[in-house]
């Protein structure tokens, strides 16, 4: 039974206040551990600070001990880390800060209105640039104009929207003095001192340290005159509560700030602003945007944007307009291939992505636009098509971690050594080691067959170079060779083991072959269990490098990496293009020569009538004597004659075709209209940013396989969870979450240790406003 049910019995505090005949003693679990003279705050302060530094006690159990606000000793903790025994110093009330208007400062606002006769706030604001190097806002030189009756006072507010104020509240007393020189460069560095105090705990670059303070700070009381009137609008609504549709969508502000999205975003796209959103509320919203499954650009126009604002600590999300407009800036910047390095670098260092194994293979991505661009072979339809191609390599998890978005005028072929390059590059700034990085295995399909790239891959095109990766691939015509082996031979077996599927047990032998072009080469010849059906694999890593058994565990597996092209394709719709931007080939391709299969067309038909008339002469020599007295149709000397001129006109043609080159220019065939290429810079952003939501919705699955047994059907599961709505309230400096409950037990079990496990990692929303977040389920 549980002591606590016990009527009138009150279990001891771990942390007891004393006052006694002057004096404050704090004692702990029955120990004395402080004493002081009553009513010295700074000793109060002290002894709070300590005790939850030492772990002694909680923010809650000191605030109850102590009588003080929980949110007053949130600000004490994070006023001592931050300045140590000076921040718990009692300082007078009032704002601190570069933004703080002195009296210096509002003398030379008055001087350059009064003396100079400027009344414009903008030029007011260039003026105090240019004479003083002072940096003041519109918002408070209009402050000055009104507190001194030189501006209408304007209610402060958004839209129809009115702040509370005190209906009694006195006037600010105006500025009769102007001090403008004496104290004035101790002012400014004392202004200089406490903004770059200020600037460094406000400006948080998604650092845990930044975070905590800005929690604290907005946990012990936020200012309103510290905020625009939008954002203490929108902290008016957090403090209010509502339903939120996408409240599921916040599960991801802790992973997100784990594996460090938006540090990496800001490191390649240096841009600010906007049209009023930074890079970072922009990039979250493309983030979202693809997790809640919006399937394009104008799919978007259908979500709330008062509700979606919530994910970036926006009162609305950027329109659609904005988004279109953001990405053509971001084409501008021509990054795109910058941002997937970044991004790959970022999996390698966080385990989101692991080095050894590579599996490379092409997707076609088909265009269907009436704008002349160059073919590629689509795979799935088997037919050529106007298009690009993505090169993807994933891990031996399947995690796409590393993408190329080229021109189809492109194959496999060129891209393996590039991709390969590219990620030892990547590894490299990642922190692998240089000896792992001599051992990376690269898988592909008969895509790759090519006695030219294994030379590659060997080193062989450098003579006796270094070799530079240990590949894996089918052989293609090996149904020549392979069915004549006796079936006595494959007497090893290989055990296959699969993520979901049972494994299998797949029968095997090894041997050498003699490869055109390339030499001897290890071959592993398996069979299928079914039907018999047998298939080489090739390799160039030797038997004491890598077992035969592991050879098919990789390549059987191989069929992984179409599962994740088929999961980026349909659940994050890779095959969209946020709007096509065509550019002219810098040289055009040739192309066969038009004019040329014309001539060759004519020749064609005189080359048959030339047949004809030798037949029609033949006719006429070879008629038999009883039919010689009707009359023919033409003489011999008529068909003759035809016959030299058509032969005429073939020698000309030939001479035609002799002197007409094979191949033009694609312009000079087509009457000066130029072959086109696709601009894929706004596609390589948009791409980055859902290769890392498919990643992060793998490792969220991967939090949610500890509590949920169905391995199959974790990702919708998952899906349940996020698109799941709740109640979002910020309440006593803590932004609280609560999702609606599941009706399904298990799934209801499952969101309430994922919950519990996020609240672990101590989330944050990635705002300017650092949140703290706690994720209940109803």
């Amino acid at each position: 039974m549980d002591d606590v049910s016990l009527l009138g019995w009150q279990p001891e505090k771990s942390i007891q206040v004393i006052e006694d005949h002057g004096l404050t003693r704090v004692r702990v679990r029955g120990q004395p551990y402080m004493r002081w003279r009553s009513g010295d705050e700074e000793c109060v302060r002290l002894a709070i600070v300590q005790l939850y530094e030492c772990g002694l006690g909680t923010e809650e159990d000191l605030a109850a001990a102590f009588g003080r606000h929980l949110r007053s000793v949130q600000r004490y903790v994070a006023d001592f880390a931050g300045e140590g025994m000076q921040g718990l110093m009692p300082e007078r009330r009032g704002p601190k800060g570069r933004w703080k208007l002195t009296a210096e400062l509002r003398g030379k606002i008055l001087l350059i209105v009064l003396r100079e006769g400027i009344w414009k706030l903008e030029a007011i604001q260039q003026r105090l640039l240019e004479a003083w190097h002072e940096t003041v806002s519109l918002p408070s030189i209009q402050q000055v104009l009104e507190e001194n009756g030189l501006g209408d006072p304007t209610t402060r507010g958004v839209g129809d929207a009115v702040v509370q104020g005190e209906l009694f509240a006195l006037e600010p007393q105006p500025q009769l003095i102007l001090p403008l020189d004496g104290s004035a460069a101790q002012c400014r560095e004392q202004v200089g001192a406490d903004s770059g105090r200020q600037t460094q705990s406000a400006t948080g670059n998604g650092d845990a340290a930044g975070n905590q303070a800005g929690a604290t700070d907005l946990g012990r009381g936020w200012r309103r005159d510290s905020y625009s009137p939008a954002q203490r609008v929108y902290l008016d609504g957090l403090e209010q509560g509502a339903y939120n549709a996408y409240a599921g969508g916040l599960l991801f502000a802790p992973l997100l700030a784990r594996y460090d999205f938006l540090p990496a975003l800001s490191r390649v796209i240096t841009m600010a602003t906007h049209e009023g959103y930074s890079l970072e509320e922009l990039g979250l919203t493309l983030f979202h945007l693809d997790v809640f499954g919006f399937r394009s650009m104008e799919d978007f126009k259908r979500a709330y944007p008062e509700e979606f604002g919530l994910l970036m600590g926006r009162a609305q999300s950027p329109s659609l307009f904005t988004l279109r407009r953001f990405l053509h800036k971001v084409r501008k910047l021509a990054k795109g291939e910058g941002l997937i390095d970044e991004f790959a670098v970022a999996y390698l260092k966080s385990g989101l992505a692991t080095w050894g194994v590579m599996y490379i293979d092409g997707h076609f991505l088909p265009y269907y636009g009436v704008y002349p661009i160059s073919k590629g072979w689509h795979g799935v339809r088997q037919m050529p098509m106007k298009g690009s191609y993505n090169f993807l390599a994933v891990d031996e998890r399947f995690a796409p971690w590393l993408f190329l978005i080229r021109s189809s005028s492109e194959d496999l072929l060129q891209k393996i050594p590039e991709l390969i390059e590219k990620a030892k590059r990547i590894a490299e700034q990642a922190g692998v080691s240089r000896e792992r990085l001599d051992k990376l295995i690269v898988v592909f399909d008969r895509e790759g067959y090519s006695a030219e790239l294994y030379r590659y891959l060997d080193g062989r095109d450098e003579g006796a170079g270094k070799r530079r990766a240990l590949f894996i691939s089918w052989a293609k015509y090996s149904d020549k060779w392979v069915n004549d082996l006796a079936e006595e031979q494959f007497n090893r077996v290989a055990q296959v083991t699969y993520e979901v599927r049972k494994a299998e047990a797949i029968p095997y032998l090894e041997t050498t072959r003699t490869m055109s072009k390339y030499g001897k080469i290890r071959a592993v010849v398996i069979q299928n269990g079914r039907d018999k059906k047998r298939a080489a694999i090739y390799t160039n890593g030797a038997a004491e490098e890598i077992g035969a058994e592991r050879i098919v565990q990789l390549i059987c597996r191989r069929w992984g990496e179409e599962n994740a092209i088929k999961e980026l394709l349909h659940k994050h719709l890779i095959n969209y293009t946020p709007g096509y931007v065509l550019e002219e080939l810098e040289e055009q391709p040739l192309v066969d020569n038009p004019e040329l299969r014309e001539l060759k067309k004519q020749r064609a038909g005189l080359v048959s009538e030339l047949n004809r008339l030798k037949i029609e002469l033949a006719d006429h020599v070879l008629e038999s004597p009883a039919t010689k007295h009707r009359t023919p149709p033409r003489s011999q000397k008529e068909v003759r004659d035809d016959i030299t001129m058509v032969e005429s006109k073939i020698l000309l043609t030939d001479r035609q075709l002799d002197q007409l080159p094979v191949e033009i220019r694609f312009d000079e065939a087509h009457a000066g209209e130029k072959l086109l290429k696709l601009n894929q810079e706004k596609k390589r952003f948009l791409d980055c940013i859902k290769v890392f939501t498919c990643n992060l919705k793998a490792q969220m699955c991967r939090l949610l396989l500890k509590h949920y047994d169905w391995q199959k059907e974790v990702v919708p599961a998952l899906a349940m969870i996020v698109e799941r709505t709740g109640y979002v309230k910020l309440e006593g400096g803590q932004l609280e979450v609560t999702l609606r409950r599941f009706t399904d037990r298990e799934i209801d079990y499952a969101a309430r240790h994922l919950c519990e496990d996020l609240n672990a990692m101590r989330p944050v929303t990635l705002d300017k406003f650092h949140i703290p977040i706690r994720y209940h389920v109803q």
